[in-house]
């Protein structure tokens, strides 16, 4: 995995707005990985306010390195500060798709507090430590709720659960070398906690370690057969490399553990379009407005299912109902 740039950049945290010094380890010589001799380029016009030559920097990178989503968080906050609105949230659209968590990170660049707040000393339970955790968290004060955590594990070693929270929060800031450290170790603690093997499996997605994401994901379900969180997950990751047959698998148990909920209705239908199974998608579009029809995105979808099949006043009147529940909202 130390050859992974998926993982290796963002663990780096070679990030704008992040550091104030490029640690030792990514300044020596023999540094063989390309991507992060750009990283470390990118982040010392930025430190040093050469913030055009940071872009041109990231720019390059991204030419070279279009899949990676790190180069285009890096460009989209320096196009920020200089003011170049509409290349930043392009940048922050391309590396939102590629890694989602890069949506989080950005969000919290551009929400975070100045300063962490609180004082961890004043909870003396697990629980109420938790629930301030968690409302740090919420608030954009990361921060702090890494203090809350890290004196939960401390506190309250049994608790192995604690470990998956931190590590979730790791995720968020895009340090994956410390979440995949959390993940490990309550899984070494506990061989059998759900939570930590989806966890790890979103990370693998995430650094594009897709047979250890599998592995994962099949523990899971092994753990927990009835947990509709692990097929959402699973289907959703083989949708997006393309496994479609074994995606239709995990979003049919998926519409069985929850057979009154639209979105996976919806979820399935967006599965069976980009397998071009036209009747499919319409009858489980058909089913998610059934379950609820006040959903405007549904019709609109719908409708472009009706073309395909030839149904053009039923798309008519599909495009028209969406219009008016939009207008309604307005």
């Amino acid at each position: 995995m130390m050859n992974n740039p998926f993982y290796i950049l963002p663990s780096s945290q070679l990030i704008p707005v992040l550091t104030t010094t490029v640690p030792d380890r990514f300044l020596v010589e023999e540094q063989t990985m390309e991507e992060i001799r750009f990283a470390v380029q990118g982040l010392q016009h930025y430190m040093t306010g050469n913030l055009s030559e940071a872009v041109a920097c990231y720019s390059e990178a991204i030419e070279q390195f279009p899949t990676l989503p790190f180069f285009f968080a890096c460009r989209s906050i320096v196009n920020e500060e200089l003011g170049d609105s509409e290349g930043a949230f392009y940048d922050y659209q391309v590396a939102k798709k590629i890694d989602f968590n890069y949506h989080i990170f950005l969000e919290w660049v551009e929400n975070k507090p100045a300063f962490a707040t609180g004082d961890s000393t004043i909870f003396s339970d697990l629980k109420s430590l938790l629930d301030a955790a968690l409302h740090s968290v919420q608030q954009f004060d990361y921060a702090h709720g890494l203090a809350l955590y890290s004196d939960a594990v401390v506190r309250f070693p049994a608790e192995v659960q604690v470990l998956v929270y931190r590590g979730a929060l790791y995720m968020r800031l895009l340090q994956y070398d410390l979440a995949l450290m959390d993940f490990n170790a309550a899984i070494d603690r506990d061989a059998t906690l759900f939570q930590a093997f989806v966890s790890r499996a979103k990370l693998y997605v995430a650094i594009r370690e897709h047979d250890l994401a599998l592995k994962d994901f099949g523990v899971a379900v092994a753990l927990d057969p009835e947990n509709s969180l692990v097929y959402e997950e699973r289907g959703n990751f083989l949708m997006e490399i393309g496994a479609y047959e074994r995606a239709v698998a995990d979003f049919d148990k998926l519409t069985m553990l929850l057979p009154e909920d639209f979105y996976v209705f919806a979820l399935r239908a967006d599965l069976y379009e980009k397998m071009e199974a036209w009747t499919e998608a319409l009858a489980d579009y058909d089913r998610a407005i059934t379950f609820n029809p006040y959903y405007a995105d549904l019709y609109a979808y719908r409708a472009d299912i009706k073309d395909r099949l030839g149904d053009q006043n039923g798309a008519e009147e599909d495009r028209q109902r969406f219009a008016a529940i939009e207008n309604d909202e307005d």
